[in-house]
């Protein structure tokens, strides 16, 4: 069995997670996203606040922890992964440090949860003033997560996305178990 297999196999996961530098199809997202859910739920995340952060995932990667920005695959600068942390070599090189490899949905999993636990990359803003570790636990609507995520976590250069990515987390929400 391998550290995948085990890892997945103590919540009943037996499928084929997604992993390209390409687009992925609403119905590869949705193995992804139910993967993340299910992931990130036995650690205590609600469903709502999943919901939100993969509204923006769909966005920024088609929810695949292989995919490089614009697909120019090792353009360190550019963006990677699930939530495409910019620049790539930020998250790469501590996956490297960690010994787990980059493009694994774990490892992504693992740093999102290693940001919440030492303050990174997620900051409060004035109009969504939720610490990480509050969005984490917040049953408020996926819509309103999404935007949260969006300009807490994300903050990307074209900000005004709130109904783009809050559509796509209340989506979510409404489709995944």
């Amino acid at each position: 069995m391998t550290a995948l297999d085990a890892a997945t196999a103590s919540y009943g996961f037996t499928g084929t997670l997604y992993n390209s530098n390409s687009y992925l199809t609403l119905d590869q997202m949705k193995v992804n996203a139910q993967y993340i859910l299910d992931y990130l739920r036995n650690r205590g995340w609600t469903k709502n606040a999943v919901c939100g952060m993969l509204g923006n995932m769909q966005t920024e990667s088609t929810i695949n922890p292989g995919i490089w920005q614009s697909l120019k695959k090792n353009h360190h600068s550019n963006g990677f992964g699930l939530v495409q942390w910019t620049p790539a070599s930020k998250y790469i090189n501590w996956a490297n440090a960690q010994d787990l490899e980059a493009a694994n949905m774990d490892s992504q999993l693992q740093r999102i949860l290693y940001e919440l636990e030492n303050g990174e990359q997620y900051y409060a803003t004035h109009a969504y003033h939720l610490s990480f570790e509050a969005f984490s636990k917040s049953t408020e609507t996926a819509y309103y997560l999404g935007c949260a995520f969006l300009h807490n976590y994300e903050r990307p250069k074209n900000s005004f996305q709130n109904s783009t990515r809050g559509r796509q987390a209340t989506y979510w929400y409404e489709n995944l178990i």
